[in-house]
């Protein structure tokens, strides 16, 4: 299973440090292996102290972590001491593990967390074998002694830090005086300048949650640049939901039933977005659909919230699972499930001939039906698919139509559930190549 080290502070509070770590890794179902570097004495409105865990004693956890094999990255966040950075520098380098630097110097209600010490030992054994450092705007003018308030200090701050020796920085807006929204993001050939919505909101856990993310998204495989899109679209949607609270959220609260549903939905978007060519997107752009069992309206359907979109040939999307929000791929799996009660699952894919035979190829079956024919008092998607599958007899794994006037042509695919939905396009995928 892909796992993500984790060594950063406790915080009682659960708000932020390891708690906050934790939760964005779950969130794209990744393995956390937590690593309290710092024990602190805070609550929601207070930081008193902090105690950093004996050198030794971090030594011997990290030294029975990688017993079991090397982690896919490691996330950074508080270290305490001069002596425990410089010794997670040496083996996490070492052992050839990818760094994902969160430089807290100081908690969010302004207490210092770094001495003279421990910030030279960030800029000369941390940061420079870092694969990325992400921070604030605060933080990178401490390191850099340049004021950063905006993305144009950010990006002269940007180079400084890069100078150090990591392989990206990326400066977080939040505090700008102006441009909030906007994140700076150097990769020491470019600088992306990453926007989004801004958002008032006191939410606790933010830098760990943003950098935890992009260390999911590394181990999993994206390169830093795409990793940090996708994380900053996961962050802005969980801070959007969390805005009147303290703690980031991803999901709202959900049963038991539907919240395996939510987690199925979000873990096949994420490998849809790592795998699914862009050439697949619709021009209206696709949506993923898992109904839970017995379904007869949207209210029991998960879909995102957002369509995917295709990006030049990357494949993005803001969206989240969500319940009840009516799609048509939605009323697709509804009309299946009326004579299959078990094929709760579809996509929309883009139609061309190509790609109908390469599911032919695969050996998946294929019903089709005619807009022309539809009866004037139908809904489109529940006659069309209700008509393919009983022209075939059975529900097929692919109904398409050709579409009409001010209608795209379009694929659904569909499955009994969502791995089985996500083989089924990896197979056209790798017939396609």
């Amino acid at each position: 299973m892909t796992s993500v080290l984790c060594i950063a502070g406790l915080d009682p509070s659960g708000h932020a440090g390891l708690s906050a770590d934790i939760r964005a890794l779950e969130h794209l179902d990744i393995k956390p292996l937590p690593i309290a570097s710092v024990l602190t004495v805070q609550n929601l409105n207070r930081f008193l102290e902090f105690q950093p865990v004996p050198l030794e004693l971090i030594k011997k956890q990290l030294a029975a972590i990688l017993e079991d094999g090397k982690p896919d990255t490691a996330k950074l966040g508080i270290l305490g001491t001069a002596e425990i950075a410089i010794y997670i520098a040496e083996t996490l380098s070492e052992a050839g593990i990818p760094i994902i630097t969160d430089p807290v110097l100081s908690s969010s209600t302004g207490y210092s967390l770094v001495d003279d010490e421990l910030m030279d030992a960030y800029k000369h054994d941390i940061i420079p074998v870092a694969s990325i450092v992400t921070p604030n705007s605060h933080e990178a003018s401490a390191i850099t002694g340049i004021e950063v308030n905006n993305p144009e200090s950010a990006k002269i701050a940007c180079q400084h830090i890069y100078d150090l020796g990591p392989k990206a920085v990326l400066i977080k807006g939040g505090h700008f005086a102006s441009d909030r929204g906007t994140d700076v993001l150097y990769d020491g050939s470019e600088f992306y300048e990453l926007k989004s919505q801004e958002i008032d909101g006191n939410i606790r856990g933010t830098g760990c949650t943003l950098s935890s993310l992009i260390a999911g998204y590394m181990a999993k495989g994206l390169e830093t640049v795409n990793a940090v899109r996708h994380a900053k679209h996961d962050f802005t949607r969980a801070f959007m939901r969390s805005c009147n609270g303290n703690t980031m959220k991803f999901h709202e609260s959900l049963s038991p039933e539907k919240a395996e549903i939510w987690h199925s939905v979000n873990k096949a978007k994420t490998e849809i977005l790592d795998t699914m060519p862009s050439s697949f997107i619709a021009e209206v752009g696709n949506n993923l659909v898992y109904a839970l069992p017995g379904a007869d309206s949207s209210e029991g359907i998960c879909s995102l919230d957002s369509r995917l979109l295709a990006k030049g040939n990357h494949v993005v999307t803001l969206g989240m699972p969500v319940f009840g929000r009516r799609s048509h791929v939605g009323r697709v799996v509804l009309a299946a499930m009326n004579h299959d009660s078990n094929m709760r699952s579809a996509m929309n894919l883009k139609y061309s001939n190509a790609l109908v035979s390469y599911m032919e190829e695969v050996g998946l079956s294929i019903g089709s039906f005619s807009r022309a024919e539809q009866p004037e008092d139908s809904s489109s998607m529940e006659w069309g698919t209700g008509k393919a599958i009983s022209d075939l007899g059975y529900v097929p794994d692919i109904v398409y139509d050709l579409g009409g006037i001010g209608k795209e042509p379009m694929i659904r695919l569909l499955a009994r559930n969502l791995p089985e939905l996500i083989d089924k396009l990896n197979r056209v995928v790798e017939a396609r190549e």
